[in-house]
């Protein structure tokens, strides 16, 4: 049923308009009459009819002031203006206020039976349109997202700018968890914002932002993160595009959010992304990883967790500035934890049954859902093999320092400094190596360093002072005098003679070679 109210100051007029019109027959009903301009206007604000019959001249206003003022009150009903005067004027104004229909008195029941059939069919097809407007502005979007087309009706588009935000869950597994947060779930929070396009889009929640500052788009984003929050989600990740001036751009917008979720896994923690929060902040880092496998086992080695966590927080940085994927991050954080677990076994005879196998270390890793819990996940592993290090028995706490002497013998090593890493009176560490290992602690260093040193010379194109500088030693005829002492002869005649005796040697590989 259609609800028609009849709005004359003639009383006659009112009831002859009830009785020539079979209403319910056709559909209609009368819900009201307004017996003048005042009285009308009130009525069609309190009934809201979906169709108004109102006379031209009544005392106060005319009918189209009391049209015109409706409409300014929102109401987007149908108007039959009925009149005894066959005015331009009148007529003119009608139609400036969306007036289809202009019928002069005395009324002919079968016109106004057919206008009424008419209004009633736009009615339908208007609601039509209203119900279905979500779907039609969503299928308008995807075809300039998707299709670059832009024959679309922008009258729902009218605003300065747009920017679209991709929302899809911080979990790996989102394929169930995803329909917790639907599309029905963002609307019903999102419902008191008029400027604001709910969709599903390739696996996602999109929502375009209509004419919001991005300020705005920040803290409307922050509270729906809240909402999901409360209702006992596991949480969502949120990218956002960059802003576009108009309606046909929000492609670049979209896609632009939907390549920030490429790196959910590097920003999982923030929550919410934005293009800039990517670019900001660069360190420009540089890190070999081997090396960096080498300083991270040094830390866990002499129990130095501050620079550990250092050394982690390093690595991290430069994944996130160079936007490594997350295979690669995985793959590198195995590498570091197999390779440290390999050393640790082979400098201090312990067992693989001592640690996780390989196996484990590699599902562990690969469970992690972010950078972060992966770091973390590192990190205390690291400590606690740390720890576990420095709780050792004596015989393994001198086997660790002179590990720790062998690899960093080229520093300027002190007992004094060597003590206060591992924690112990360097008198008491002084008596505790020359036990072990029946030389003190200097001796045994310029052994090492005299060891390393015959390397260089033998198998490195360096000069002498170059050796000398590499193996820890500053000053050059200290070195030549440790060296004679410890070999024998001096560097530059040990250099000479294991040249001759390579070149001896490739005499005769050659020799053998061509006989064979």
């Amino acid at each position: 049923m259609f609800n028609v109210l009849i709005v004359d100051d003639e009383p006659n007029v009112r009831l002859g308009l009830r009785e020539i019109v079979p209403w319910e027959e056709n559909g209609f009903k009368v819900c009201g009459e307004g017996i003048d301009a005042e009285d009308g206007f009130q009525k069609i604000i309190s009934l809201n009819p979906d169709i108004v019959l109102i006379d031209v001249k009544m005392p106060g206003r005319f009918g189209t002031e009391v049209i015109r003022d409706a409409r300014k009150e929102g109401f987007r009903g149908k108007f039959i203006i009925v009149s005894g005067y066959s005015n331009f004027e009148y007529a003119k104004d009608a139609i400036k206020y969306g007036v289809k229909s202009y019928i002069l008195k005395p009324i002919d029941e079968d016109e106004l039976l057919e206008i009424l059939l008419q209004l009633a069919e736009e009615i339908k097809l208007e609601k039509k349109f209203e119900d279905n407007k979500p779907l039609l502005k969503e299928i308008d979007l995807k075809k300039i997202i998707f299709d670059g087309n832009t024959d679309i009706d922008e009258r729902y588009f009218d605003y300065d700018n747009f920017q679209f935000a991709l929302l899809s869950m911080n979990i790996d597994d989102s394929n169930s968890e995803i329909h917790r947060i639907s599309r029905k779930n963002i609307v019903e929070y999102l419902k008191y914002y008029d400027d604001i396009e709910v969709m599903d889009i390739e696996g996602f929640i999109g929502i375009l932002f209509c004419g919001f500052k991005e300020r705005r788009v920040k803290n409307t984003l922050g509270e729906l993160v809240n909402r999901i929050d409360e209702d006992g989600s596991k949480g969502v990740f949120i990218t956002v595009g960059k802003q576009v001036s108009c309606i046909k751009k929000i492609g670049q917008s979209y896609r632009q959010a939907k390549t920030l979720v490429d790196k959910k896994f590097l920003y999982l923690e923030n929550r919410m992304i934005w293009d800039k929060d990517t670019k900001e902040h660069k360190s420009n880092i540089i890190l070999d990883i081997k090396n960096h496998i080498n300083k991270i086992y040094s830390y866990v080695e002499v129990s130095d967790l501050d620079r550990l966590r250092e050394a982690m927080i390093d690595f991290r940085k430069y994944v996130v500035e160079r936007e490594y994927s997350e295979k690669q991050i995985k793959i590198i954080a195995i590498e570091i934890f197999i390779e440290l677990k390999s050393k640790l076994i082979k400098d201090y005879n312990l067992s693989e049954g001592d640690f996780l196998n390989n196996e484990e270390i590699i599902q562990e890793i690969y469970s992690r859902v972010s950078l972060t819990s992966t770091i973390n996940y590192l990190v205390d592993k690291f400590e606690n093999i740390a720890k576990e290090l420095a709780v050792e028995s004596p015989e393994n706490s001198v086997k660790r320092i002179i590990n720790y002497m062998e690899k960093n013998y080229y520093k300027d090593l002190k007992l004094e400094a060597l003590a206060h890493i591992f924690n112990y009176n360097s008198a008491y560490l002084g008596k505790l190596l020359k036990n072990a290992i029946g030389e003190n602690f200097n001796t045994h260093l310029d052994r090492i360093r005299i060891e390393k040193a015959k390397a260089l010379l033998v198998n490195d194109k360096l000069k002498v002072y170059q050796v000398c500088e590499k193996v820890g030693y500053k000053n050059i005829d200290y070195f030549h005098s440790k060296f004679k002492k410890y070999v024998g002869t001096s560097p530059r005649n040990y250099k000479k003679e294991n040249e001759k005796i390579n070149t001896l040697v490739e005499i005769v590989d050659m020799a053998v070679s061509d006989n064979c």
